[in-house]
């Protein structure tokens, strides 16, 4: 049995979920993913995945053999595009992205991505909570504000601005604030994905000031927090990427236009191996265009 097959195969298997999944991801049956995954584990002599008829999971030697695999993989496709003469990119990029801004902006670049190099495949995984790049497998994520020191590496891809907004049917039966410290005296909708939810940051007359906000609603999505702010029901600060159309239709109403509160990067993270990979790096090259367009 060739093992870079069953490396292939056993990596494919515990990033897609099931050997149907990998199967389809590898152009292959799943009756032959699962042959070469057993002859791996025959050569190795260790069980990697641990089977039953409902479920499957990695073995305390096949957490430790991943890795390894992920990084000869990635080393052995290095090496075989410094000697491709075709000059096209080629493979699979997982992506993990925020739910709505993944269903938008990184749809959109990913599709037009696709386009331009039909021989990669982009699979994209959206959710508002932040994925583990290492045991999902994930080639890069997406991700908005500034992060935690950490051991992945973080290339900046654009940024977005946080604005304060409110439905008309709100300010027609609580008044419109002129300024920020107003927003006390407020209902707000809270994200608490914000380091201090409770607390609203501006530049007023160069100065920093923290307005304290409270209100009935609180979540750790921005799309959530804009469903009552758009019913009436509140104040919300927002980044402006997951406003859409919302300001232009008059659906909201930005407050204190001339005052500035945070902006917030947007950030493309991955692990040390994954850049190398030729089309990882060309993905984060694409989005940053796209962000800046």
């Amino acid at each position: 049995m060739d093992r870079i097959d069953g490396m292939r195969s056993f990596v494919a298997v515990v990033e897609t979920g099931s050997f149907a999944a990998a199967g389809q991801r590898l152009g292959i049956s799943n009756k032959l993913v699962s042959k070469r995954v057993a002859g791996l584990e025959n050569l190795l002599g260790m069980t990697l995945l641990h089977r039953t008829t409902r479920s499957m999971s990695l073995s305390h030697e096949g957490e430790k053999y991943l890795e390894g695999a992920r990084r000869v993989l990635a080393e052995l496709e290095q090496l075989e595009a410094e000697f491709d003469t075709s000059g096209g990119l080629k493979g699979v990029i997982r992506v993990a992205a925020p739910l709505t801004y993944g269903d938008t902006a990184v749809a959109v670049a990913a599709t037009r991505f696709v386009e331009k190099h039909p021989s990669v495949t982009v699979e994209l995984d959206l959710s508002d909570h932040y994925a583990d790049l290492a045991k999902g497998g994930f080639d890069i994520a997406i991700r908005i504000g500034n992060l935690d020191d950490s051991s992945l590496i973080v290339r900046k891809l654009g940024e977005t601005h946080m604005k304060v907004v409110a439905a008309p049917a709100y300010l027609a039966e609580h008044g419109t604030p002129s300024h920020p410290a107003e927003l006390s005296g407020h209902i707000c909708i809270r994200d608490a994905n914000n380091p201090e939810p409770n607390r609203w940051p501006f530049q007023v007359e160069g100065q920093t000031i923290q307005v304290p906000v409270s209100g009935p609603f609180l979540a750790n999505s921005p799309p959530a927090c804009l469903v009552p702010t758009r019913a009436g029901r509140g104040i919300f600060i927002c980044p402006d990427v997951f406003l859409g159309d919302d300001l232009e239709t008059g659906r909201l109403v930005e407050l204190f236009s001339g005052i500035h509160s945070r902006t917030l990067p947007i950030q493309g993270v991955h692990l040390p191996s994954a850049f190398r990979k030729p089309r990882v790096k060309a993905f984060v090259e694409f989005m940053k265009a796209e962000i800046r367009a």
